[in-house]
């Protein structure tokens, strides 16, 4: 039993001291420390004093929730924390702390053995898949093709160890053995992940960039970007860059059920290449995050000068085929209603 905890320490220390190293500087760096403790709150728990065994039982309940906030932030394209998913998160790992001192030994289906831990513990399944559903719905979105498969299983193997961890302490498996095993193999394969793929595993997906045709980024410097140091590398993606805009100028946006592959057929531009020039000249997330920006704009400007034009018509010529969808991106980027967009502009007008 000491071996394999030992292990599955010998494996956390190295895992911890680099994320606290060069990830701390970010909230999804700080989270998967808080996932670190957890895991060794998990390792160690059978070590513990039973007076403060109620620590590492808390530092156990959080993480289905913090592995659903790591999805969130690192494969979301915009993540909501502000959701039912974020309330069930929440009351996942705090309902079984404030319920305990309501909880005597061999209670059994009380009001609050079932709100403090049968609720909490079906709410932490739900997160658990939630988020998993988050990391095989997205993770294509990220253009890099070598960080998104280092995130996909950077993810799947946190979440699967989180998986088994939670269903063997809410079925009471607390055997020694499985604690360091499941410890131990996950923590290794995650450490080998972090120091093979570390260049952005953890960084967001491209930045935010306000609404309007892109342009071009600079060229990126051999100090920056030494690997894409060829002169003939970049001149042929500032070549793409510029027809890729040129075509998105002449309204090619609009187009209903746009694909990256109809794009790249308009473009004469292979696939591959558009998903470098979208991600890494203009800067945006995704191809989808790239087309959204470019309708709500369009549709931004027309709210504000077309006051008398209904808001389904502007939705459907700017490409969207429902206004729903046409609803949701135009919060997400404007953080307004397209009817309450327009309200704030002829109210602007008018004092």
């Amino acid at each position: 039993m000491m071996l394999l905890t030992g292990f599955g320490l010998g494996c956390l220390l190295p895992l911890f001291v680099i994320t606290l190293r060069d990830f701390r500087h970010l909230l999804v760096g700080q989270l998967f420390l808080l996932v670190i403790v957890g895991s060794v709150a998990f390792l160690v728990d059978p070590l513990i004093p039973a007076e403060w065994r109620w620590i590492t039982s808390d530092l156990q309940t959080a993480l289905p929730a913090l592995f659903w906030l790591l999805c969130q932030l690192i494969f979301a394209p915009r993540p909501r924390l502000k959701s039912v998913w974020g309330a069930m998160a929440l009351y996942s790992f705090l309902a079984p702390a404030l319920a305990r001192p309501f909880v005597e030994p061999g209670d059994a289906w009380t009001p609050a053995v079932f709100f403090g831990w049968r609720l909490g513990q079906f709410f932490e399944y739900v997160v658990l898949l939630h988020g998993l559903s988050f990391v095989i719905r997205y993770w294509r979105n990220d253009l890099v093709e070598a960080r998104r498969k280092a995130r996909l299983a950077f993810l799947l193997i946190v979440g699967s160890a989180v998986g088994v961890a939670t269903v063997s302490l809410n079925f009471g498996l607390y055997h020694e053995y499985i604690r360091g095993i499941i410890t131990g193999l996950a923590a290794f394969a995650t450490l080998i992940c972090l120091v093979t793929a570390r260049e952005g595993i953890m960084d967001l997906v491209g930045s935010d960039r306000p609404a309007g045709s892109p342009q071009p980024q600079p060229r990126p410097t051999p100090e920056t970007e030494p690997q894409e140091a060829n002169e003939a590398h970049f001149a042929q993606q500032e070549q793409d860059a510029s027809v890729l805009c040129r075509t998105m100028d002449a309204g090619f946006y609009r187009t209903e059920k746009l694909t990256l592959k109809k794009l790249s057929e308009a473009t004469e531009i292979p696939e591959y290449r558009l998903r470098k020039v979208i991600n890494q000249a203009l800067g945006y997330r995704n191809f989808n995050d790239y087309i959204n920006q470019l309708r709500v704009a369009d549709a931004a400007e027309r709210l504000r000068n077309e006051p008398g034009t209904p808001v389904l018509n502007i939705s459907l010529d700017v490409g969207y085929r429902t206004l729903s969808s046409f609803n949701r991106a135009f919060r997400d980027i404007q953080n307004a209603t397209p009817t309450e967009y327009r309200q704030q502009c002829l109210g602007a007008d008018i004092s």
